[in-house]
């Protein structure tokens, strides 16, 4: 399926902690963010003896400016990040109702994802509230289907 066949809905989602590398980076460069930031992030988490929650995210804050987005490359973890290790912070996704999209197939089709699921927020007489994340369920393996990829695309809400 995708994003063109999925249905956006609106969930109420809890508050997840994250271990996070965050950065403001040209849209060009994003790619090289992720590649660092998760081996930091893992490394830091098994460090600490701490287990991911879930399935890792980006996290954009914000509109994207002139100097790029601002993006935290993220882990879900079951408690709140004592301390910062090296550039592995904590951040809190605040619980929020949340439009929500799946996107099955490439990355390439994440820009149309977006474009479609703000689309229907719009629609809905919603606004988003400047929060927007994508989970990403299956890990690409080298020489995999990207067909296969799963990712959760989530745009926090304005109200309760």
């Amino acid at each position: 399926m995708s994003a063109a066949d999925a249905a956006p809905e609106i969930e109420t989602r809890p508050e997840v902690h994250l271990a996070v590398v965050r950065e403001t980076v040209p849209f060009e460069r994003i790619p090289e963010l992720y590649d660092r930031a998760y081996p930091q992030i893992f490394a830091a988490l098994d460090a600490a003896g701490i287990a991911p929650a879930a399935a890792p995210l980006g996290v954009m804050h914000g509109s994207p400016t002139a100097a790029g987005l601002d993006l935290s490359v993220a882990v879900p973890i079951p408690h709140p990040l004592a301390e910062p290790r090296g550039d592995v912070t904590g951040e809190t996704l605040p619980a929020a109702r949340t439009a929500v999209l799946l996107l099955r197939g490439d990355f390439s089709g994440l820009a149309a994802a977006y474009e479609r699921l703000y689309a229907w927020i719009e629609a809905q007489g919603e606004r988003a509230a400047g929060l927007a994340w994508e989970q990403y369920l299956t890990e690409p393996q080298p020489g995999g289907d990207p067909a296969s990829n799963e990712t959760l695309i989530g745009v926090q809400l304005d109200g309760e």
